[in-house]
Parts: structure tokens; sequence; C-alpha cells
């Protein structure tokens, strides 16, 4: 594997220019060749598109500005890593589409994920996008469109019109897109190398994506997150990708994979990632050219969903997942997979903040829906007022102690974030997961302390049984 590219989501929590700094050059000693940047609003587009970037200010915490991604891509070049832009072309174009200006061009007018193919003015509109792109980096060698989990196809009356008079039905009018759209690429840039993910790709027959010469215009990168026991790519795939396509990548996972809201990486969950995707790769290399593979870590699942895995508490994945791929082993173990050498942790502070409270909270959960207050302080035992005091006084001190070390991190984490990312990803982060964690277990404690107090050692509707 001559390309080990890193994957940065910057749709959720993009990291300030002075912790990137620092993560390019500890991947770089860790093994990757690259990075792919998926910007989404973080890039400062201009003109008609100022409202989808970070000129406003509207989207990815404010971040970032021109000057900002020229340093970006400068700073990967100075760690001899290759950049690569990804730019959502057709599908996940939520930071677009939800605005006025472009709701027009919706495939369904009720959801802003897909881009409508059919109208002219889609296609002008991610020629723009990748124009903007691809001039703050005249020495691209590669880009990326995107063009994933295209949930709806087919349903406007254009695009049914089209679909209905085409052999190829759905399929038509999505190669089309993506082929007029290469095409102008390479008018643009002979030389770049389109990537694409491909899973829109996998139902299609070697007939069909030959007839819209994709061999000829990109390459695939053929993304798989399952760990090693789940894991399946039909074989059916590689023989048709090896008649088309003369080169394909890989796609694995550190992070971002393993739930839509999980906060705590599984080492063990992305290595077995890494695991499988060695097997395959080695399993079908004399008949697939494979020429490289991205290891994505997610931010979020979409436009819309809340944060997942940030990118501090993963670095010890990404750590084990590279090395992996360097040694192309597929039993790479360490001796303490969960951890890092603190000259190679950036932002350690906050993944312990992070990971105390994952423990907290699952401390919590614990106490009010599996231990104390189901047991003790039920509805209907409130109902009822059948309680027993001391079991109230314990359920008070619990619920005091738990609101005084959530309280803790809660200010630790006020003091972490702005290391790494902007105010808006912190308030986020704080008020999906730690505010409400904190109301919660609050309002229990409320409920038990009045409780308490109305009983002032009388216990009501409570009979001996002994």
């Amino acid at each position: 594997m001559q390309n080990r590219i890193v994957h940065f989501d910057l749709k959720g929590a993009p990291p300030k220019l002075c912790y990137l700094e620092k993560i390019f050059r500890i991947i770089k000693k860790w093994g990757a060749t690259g990075v792919l940047l998926e910007w989404e609003d973080t890039f400062p587009y201009t003109g008609e598109l100022v409202d989808i970037g970070s000129v406003l200010g509207c989207g990815g915490d404010g971040m970032y500005s021109m000057d900002e991604v020229r340093q970006i891509l400068q700073l990967a070049r100075n760690c001899g890593l290759e950049v690569i832009q990804l730019i959502q072309t057709i599908g996940h174009m939520e930071f677009v589409l939800k605005h006025p200006l472009f709701q027009d061009l919706r495939e369904l007018s009720f959801s802003p994920a897909v881009l409508c193919p059919s109208q002219n003015r889609s296609q002008l509109l991610v020629r723009e996008m990748l124009r903007q792109v691809l001039d703050v980096q005249p020495d691209a060698r590669y880009i990326h469109i995107g063009a994933d989990e295209v949930w709806h196809r087919g349903e406007c009356e254009r695009c049914k019109y089209k679909a209905a008079t085409n052999e190829y039905k759905l399929h038509s009018i999505y190669l089309e897109h993506i082929r007029d759209l290469a095409l102008f690429i390479k008018q643009l840039r002979p030389d770049l190398i389109v990537l694409m993910w491909d899973d829109m790709l996998r139902s299609m027959s070697v007939d069909v994506l030959k007839d819209y010469s994709l061999g000829e215009l990109v390459q695939p990168v053929v993304w798989n997150y399952s760990p090693l026991h789940l894991f399946r790519v039909e074989e059916h795939l590689w023989t048709c990708y090896r008649q088309v396509f003369p080169n394909v990548w890989a796609a694995s996972a550190y992070k971002g994979a393993s739930g839509s809201c999980e906060i705590w990486p599984a080492v063990s969950r992305y290595a077995s990632n890494q695991q499988a995707w060695l097997k395959a790769v080695k399993e079908n290399s004399s008949a697939v050219n494979f020429v490289g593979v991205v290891l994505t870590g997610w931010s979020r699942f979409d436009h819309y969903a809340t944060l997942c895995e940030l990118l501090p508490p993963s670095l010890p994945s990404l750590s084990v997942c590279l090395k992996m791929w360097v040694n192309m082993d597929e039993c790479y173990v360490s001796d303490n997979p969960e951890s890092l050498p603190l000259e190679e942790w950036p932002g350690v502070e906050l993944a312990v903040c992070i990971r105390n409270f994952a423990s907290l909270r699952e401390h919590a959960h614990n106490v009010m829906y599996r231990e104390l207050v189901p047991t003790w302080l039920n509805p209907w035992q409130l109902q009822h007022a059948y309680t027993s005091p001391i079991q109230l006084r314990g359920i008070v001190a619990t619920m005091t102690q738990i609101i005084s070390d959530i309280k803790a991190i809660h200010n630790e984490l006020l003091n972490q974030f702005p290391l790494f990312t902007g105010e808006r990803s912190s308030k986020e982060w704080l008020g999906s997961l730690v505010t409400p964690l904190l109301k919660k277990v609050t309002e229990i404690h409320d409920v038990a302390a009045i409780r308490t107090d109305m009983q002032a050692g009388v216990t009501p509707g409570m009979t001996s049984t002994h």
C-alpha cells in the first residue's frame, strides 16, 4: 500500500490550526503518507456560495478563513503529506441544500440530503465548489468528489422522466452526473486523479460502468468499516471492479464508525476492521490493483447528526491502525492499545476528561436505570408513597456525589475544549451530553430529597413484613 491516507471529517469539531500542526507531524511519524480533508461547511466559499461555508461564521465554528486553509495545506506539505480535498457533490449535501438559495435543487423537497442531478444548475453548483477548492491548491494531484449514500434517486419529475427513458434507468441519472463532473475536472486539470466512494456503484454491472467510461475517469474508494467477524465484500464486486478500474482504493475506519453517538473509541474494534481489510487486500491483490488505503475518521454521521468520537480520544486507535498498514500485519498488537506516550498524544487532557465522563455517565445510568432508583424510587413507589427513608437518604447522597463529579468534569472540559476546537463544537458537546445528564441527576436528587423531608421519619403506607 503505497498510499496511507488519514481522513479528517471537518464537519464536526474542526481542529484549530495549532492542533492540526501537531497531528500532522505525529501521523507522519506513525506512517501516514497523506491526509484527506473533508471540508463541508468549513471551507471559505465566496461569491454565490458564501452562505454554505465559513466566511459568514455560520458553519464549522467559524473555521476556516482562506489564509487558514492555505496554512493547513502548507502544514501538511511541510510534513511530507499528500493533501487530498474532499467535496461532496450529490449526496450528503445538507450543508448546501439547507439554504434557501439552493433548496430548489433538492431531489426531495423535504430532504436536504441529495442534490437533484437533472437540473443544469446542480452541475454548475458543484463545479463552482470544486473550482474554488482547487484554486487554493494548484499543486493538487488528487480530488475526492464524495458521491456516497445518495439516498434519494429518481424522486423528482425530471429524474423520473430521465430514468424512464434511459436503458440504465436510475443508474443513468447518477452516472451521468458523475461522468460530467469528472470530465469537467479533467478539463480543468488533465492530470488530476479523481477519487469517489464506491457504494453507489456496487449494484452496477461491468457493462454499465464501462459505457459511462468510469474506469478512465475515477478511482473507486471501497469502504467497509465492519470488524472482522462482520466484514464482507462480495466476490462479484472484486470481479467487476478489476474489469473496469485499473486502480482501486480501500477505506477502513479509525473512529466514528462504532455508533452515531459513541464518545469513546474502542481500539480493538477499529484494529479488527484493519485486520479484515488487510486480509481482503492480500486475498485479492493478484487480481485487483490496490493503490492505497484511506483510514476514515468520522465526526458525525451526517450534517445534522450529533458529534461522535472526537479526534483527541481517537489517537491511540489511529496509531494502532496506521502501524498495522505500515507493517501489513493483521496481527499487530500494542502493549497498551488504549494509551500513547504523552509526546505523541496532543489533547490527552481532553481525552482523559472524555473518558472520565464516559465512566461517570455509565455509573449514573446504572444508578438511575438499573440499581438504586428503579429499586427504591420508581414511579409506582412515588405514586403510592411507598418509599424507605434510609434508601432515599442513600439516593440523595449518591446523587449529590454524582452532581459534584459532573460539575468538576464540566469545568475541566471548558478549559480543554478551546485548545482543540471552536466554541460552537464545545457548546454542542457539553449541551448534548453533560448538561442533560446533570439535569436528570439533579431532578432525581431533588425528588429524593423532597420525599425524605416529607417523610421526616414516618413512612406512610409501609408495614413491616417481619
